[in-house]
């Protein structure tokens, strides 16, 4: 068979047995202080990279003209008739 079932398990429900919960308490409180050290870490990172990313100083030194009444009457009339041929 390609999956034996263990002495540690039940061989009915593959539930762990009493021993083998005995044998994995003295790990528990070590395995949870590096899971919460990994989950930390991971987090920090996380964070770190998403607000350095998010910041929206890319532009920031580049002047923006300044743009003519006419011209802005004429983008606008573009953008409208843009518009209406998508619908």
């Amino acid at each position: 068979m390609v999956l034996d079932p263990s002495r540690y398990q039940d061989h009915r429900t593959w539930k762990m047995t009493p021993g083998l919960i005995r044998a994995r308490q003295p790990f528990f409180k070590k395995n949870m202080i590096g899971l919460a050290i990994l989950a930390g870490v991971s987090a920090g990172i996380y964070t770190y990279t998403y607000t350095f990313l998010h910041k929206d100083n890319d532009f920031a030194d580049v002047p923006i003209p300044p743009i003519d009444e006419k011209e802005l009457a004429q983008l606008k009339k573009e953008y409208e008739q843009h518009k209406r041929e998508r619908q």
